[in-house]
């Protein structure tokens, strides 16, 4: 019926919470779908738990048991096609630590971010002058080969992300201010990194850029460090919660409702603080 999977993505995490929603919505239960099927209920669990891939066959199966509409099932097989395949960032495991894969993979399946940068520009904001001269703080032993790769990675995730024209994330940033007076590489780089950011308020589109100025004063997530809420185009699946420290292990993703309507709430007291998403993106030490 189906292939084991070490730890499963978004995307196959997704398509067991629809499979399920569907079996619920057509009052049919565990038991009943696995007797159908002619397989123990607790294989089904494990679909639907997203412990296992399921078969094409054994989701078209499911899809005509759920009386889902014709319309509706090339989408929920194409999810299956999607949740099938290794993750875009495979041929890049070399230079990526565990702990982002898996907000890579969080990151790519999300519909939308909600960021706060306290100290540098949010990493899908980045150009790539900017990035490499961080990512050269960041691991200074590496060679110019690795550094190559991991911004080659960075780009992808643009692209994959707020670049990707059939369906982006939408992108809400929260920047202070402080981070387009902070020099990262050379005058050239921070002028061409602002120029960048300043375009996105004058385009619009699928990000939305909000700058704290220093003036404002305090506001609800001044003691944060940087963190991010993705969200996800399913109910039943939560949004994600992910708090960064210095060190790559002190990432926490949490799914903790509490958590994340915290968060939530403090994002949106900080919005209503920072400038209008249309306003220019300026430096303080060249305004007049």
């Amino acid at each position: 019926m189906s292939r084991p999977r070490s730890g499963p993505t978004v995307a196959l995490r997704l398509l067991a919470a629809d499979l399920r929603a569907r079996r619920e919505a057509s009052g049919m239960t565990l038991e009943a779908v696995a007797s159908a099927l002619g397989v123990h209920s607790m294989t089904l669990s494990r679909l639907e738990l997203a412990r296992t891939v399921p078969r094409r066959d054994t989701v078209g199966h499911l899809l005509r048991l759920y009386e889902t509409p014709e319309e509706e099932r090339d989408s929920v097989l194409d999810a299956l096609e999607e949740a099938r395949r290794p993750g875009w960032w495979h041929p890049y495991r070399d230079v990526i630590p565990d702990h982002l894969v898996g907000l890579i993979d969080l990151e790519t399946a999300a519909r939308l971010i909600r960021t706060y940068a306290p100290g540098i520009v949010p990493e899908l904001l980045q150009t790539p002058r900017y990035a490499r001269a961080l990512l050269e703080l960041r691991y200074p032993r590496a060679s110019a080969e690795e550094t190559a790769c991991r911004l080659e990675l960075l780009l992808e995730r643009q692209s994959r992300t707020v670049g990707h024209d059939r369906g982006p994330v939408r992108l809400w940033a929260l920047i202070e201010e402080a981070v387009l007076d902070r020099m990262v590489g050379d005058r050239e780089v921070m002028a061409e990194q602002i120029e960048h950011l300043d375009r996105f308020t004058r385009q619009g589109g699928p990000v939305t850029m909000q700058v704290i100025p220093s003036d404002a004063g305090q506001h609800p997530l001044l003691m944060s460090g940087s963190a991010d809420i993705m969200r996800y185009g399913h109910p039943s699946f939560g949004d994600r919660l992910i708090v960064r420290g210095l060190h790559p292990e002190t990432v926490t993703v949490t799914d903790n409702e509490n958590a994340v309507l915290t968060y939530l709430a403090a994002l949106d007291a900080t919005a209503t603080l920072a400038s209008p998403p249309t306003a220019p993106v300026r430096p303080k030490r060249v305004r007049r």
